[in-house]
């Protein structure tokens, strides 16, 4: 069967996020990679748009859309309207992070069946049972539209093994990886090594799509993924990659055995760093080179109100830890909608005074499908998905709307020089990795973040 799987565009309102992590879309190599044996091809339609195109030569016979974001349902929605639009014949699937949460925002005409949960086997199923004709309500794990409504064929289980998943078809993006990047990190590629989280923070839906249930690849199966890659900066997508400890322990002797040379950056609680210094040091010998980390808040009551169980120490000492290795930390905050301007210094000043060099800024958003929006829904000034990008609020702000976007974007200017962003930039360029306009585009994006005429200027703000 001849698939074509598809990566929604950018939004040409979008704050800039993606400007600066710019990463391959995983989700659906992973899907090409189950349907090995048929003709899979993937279109990334932040880079090529042009959807008209291969409709028309290519000619598939079934479609997959990716939507793992809130912000990406308007586009998936009107992706499936131009491919019905194209042939009423193509069956039109879609999947991911939203449409398991909520799969009723894709009960649509121009919707054929929705895939709940891990996409790889229930594709698969779909596809085969498809092409032999059979009964597709005797494959669990999907939404079939029946008539003008739609039917649940049942729970699925999550794959027990994760080893026994084929390997992603990283060939099947071949055009498009070069293109990919964090930051001034390019080539970039990314690695699953898990699935789950243990900890229930209220603002994520990771622990709720995986049932609260924590899966893990063998260091041999990651370190064989890694092999298949030239690139040489990965980015492991795991939400938590120090969730066994052991494992990584096996993980870094394994690929320090190999020899095989990568620069890699996780993502990591700091109370796993705290409590594992050593294995952080064996990390670094065999490449690690940057840790997210999830401070959230600035004290303790406010981190146990959004369910993180940890501590503002914790995340102090890790940076500390970190620092003194020479590994960049990227530290998140999440700035509350009720924050006063004292409370946008306080965290200002905490910045400066712990010479946090990358930190993120995201407006705490109730994403549905969460225990936040479970607790907020009723208070959402706005239910346009477009605006739940995590960087315009959709809570009532204590401060005026300009006034609280005016310190919003001010944080962006605490830690970032725009002269130091320059001299990376020409760093790159020299090397060869970005063009100039690429890099220009980049540089207009970290502008946006600290200018908060952008985020008035929203389109779906005027509709408030």
């Amino acid at each position: 069967m001849k698939i074509l799987l598809i990566q929604p565009g950018r939004k040409k309102e979008t704050i800039g996020f993606d400007q600066m992590i710019f990463c391959e879309p995983l989700g659906l190599e992973m899907i090409a990679g189950a349907l090995k044996t048929h003709n899979v091809r993937i279109l990334d339609m932040r880079l090529n748009g042009d959807i008209s195109k291969i409709l028309n030569s290519f000619q598939p016979e079934l479609c997959g859309i990716s939507c793992s974001y809130t912000i990406d349902v308007s586009s998936s929605l009107r992706i499936a309207k131009e491919l019905k639009s194209h042939s009423k014949n193509l069956f039109v699937v879609v999947g991911g992070h939203h449409p398991t949460m909520v799969p009723r925002d894709f009960f649509k005409d121009e919707i054929d069946a929705i895939v709940v949960g891990e996409g790889e086997w229930p594709m698969r199923d779909l596809v085969e049972a498809i092409e032999k004709r059979r009964d597709l309500r005797e494959i669990p794990g999907i939404y079939l539209k029946n008539g003008e409504d739609f039917i649940f064929t049942g729970e699925r289980n999550l794959i027990e093994d994760l080893d026994t998943l084929p390997v992603p078809d990283y060939q099947a993006i071949r055009k498009y990886r070069s293109s990919y990047y964090m930051g001034f990190q390019k080539p970039l590629a990314l690695v699953e090594t898990s699935r789950g989280c243990p900890f229930h923070c209220n603002f994520c839906s990771v622990w709720i799509f995986y049932k609260g249930r924590c899966r893990m690849k063998s260091p041999e199966r990651v370190v064989f993924e890694l092999t298949q890659l030239k690139e040489k900066n990965i980015l492991f997508t795991d939400d938590n990659f120090l969730i066994n400890i052991r494992r990584i322990e096996e993980f870094a002797g394994l690929l320090k055995k190999k020899g095989l040379k990568k620069h890699f950056t996780i993502q990591a609680r700091s109370d796993s760093i705290v409590k594992n210094p050593e294995l952080i040091v064996k990390l670094k010998d065999v490449g690690l080179r940057g840790v997210f980390i999830g401070f959230e808040k600035i004290c303790d009551d406010a981190l146990a109100a959004i369910d993180k169980n940890n501590n503002v120490k914790n995340n102090e000492e890790a940076l500390e830890i970190l620092r003194g290795l020479g590994i960049d930390v990227w530290a998140s905050f999440i700035i509350d909608p009720d924050y006063t301007k004292e409370d946008f210094e306080r965290l200002r000043n905490y910045i400066i005074e712990h010479r946090i060099e990358t930190p993120t800024f995201s407006i705490l958003t109730p994403l549905p499908g969460t225990n936040l929006y479970e607790e907020k829904e009723k208070e959402l000034t706005t239910h346009d998905y477009d605006l739940f990008d995590i960087a315009h609020a959709v809570l009532k702000t204590r401060l005026p709307l300009n006034e609280f976007y005016q310190e919003y974007a001010n944080l962006w200017n605490t830690p970032y020089s725009k002269y130091k962003l320059i001299l990376e930039g020409l760093g790159a360029l020299l090397r060869g990795h970005f063009g100039l306009a690429q890099l220009l585009r980049m540089l207009f994006s970290a502008r946006k973040l600290s200018d908060p005429t952008f985020y008035l200027s929203h389109p779906s703000l005027k509709e408030i």
